[in-house]
């Protein structure tokens, strides 16, 4: 129950410099020097500006920039994310990407546009719903399977904007392997998923939905 996943606000930065050729960056505004700045400057935003006692993470997960060695470009481009497990901290660092960009953009006689991605809010899961839907898989008599809660995470999910409006719970399903299968995680290219798990979930969300209905209907 509580906050069980953060946020997520995906951004775009596009830095407008000015090309020119490698031999002669005098006459340049070199967006990817200006976009390595942002880069490092986002980071001061976590480490100086972000309550410690909050999950907050900002990533830069794309820079693209230029077609030749010996080119500086016009343009470069940063994509990222801001995670958060609080509405303050996530309002405090969506404002200062802004501000922290603009700004260093500015120091270099560049300009940035800035385009949202994504506004996906925290996964606040419904204690009392959460309780009730832990009972009644506690109820089935599966092998090995054991539900417990209190789980949370730094990733996200837009299942937070209907946990948002109507009282909610949410189950993970774990679907790894205990040898050697199960070294990579989600998001990598070897994972392997133990297909498996799939008709216990399924009844884990039948059964749910049953009791819940006779109990409430």
């Amino acid at each position: 129950s509580g906050v069980m996943m953060a946020s997520v606000d995906g951004f775009e930065i596009t830095i407008h410099g000015r090309g020119s050729h490698g031999a002669n960056p005098n006459l340049a505004i070199d967006p990817i020097n200006v976009g390595v700045h942002i880069h490092l400057a986002l980071q001061e935003l976590i480490a100086r500006e972000s309550d410690p006692t909050k999950t907050c993470v900002l990533t830069i997960g794309q820079f693209m920039a230029g077609t030749a060695a010996n080119i500086i470009p016009n343009t470069a481009v940063l994509r990222g994310t801001i995670r958060t497990n609080d509405k303050k901290a996530r309002a405090l660092l969506v404002r200062r990407m802004r501000e922290t960009a603009e700004r260093t953009a500015a120091v270099y006689n560049a300009t940035v546009e800035i385009r949202t991605l994504s506004e996906v809010c925290p996964l606040v899961c419904d204690k009392s719903v959460t309780d009730d839907m832990l009972r009644y898989m506690g109820a089935l008599n599966i092998p090995n399977f054991t539900p417990y809660g209190g789980i949370s995470a730094t990733g996200s999910e837009d299942f937070a904007l209907v946990a948002e409006r109507v009282p909610s719970a949410m189950m993970y399903l774990g679907a790894g392997y205990m040898d050697e299968r199960g070294q990579y995680t989600a998001h990598n290219p070897k994972v392997v998923f133990n297909e498996g798990v799939l008709p216990i979930g399924a009844a884990c969300m039948a059964h749910c939905a049953v009791e819940w209905l006779k109990e409430n209907a």
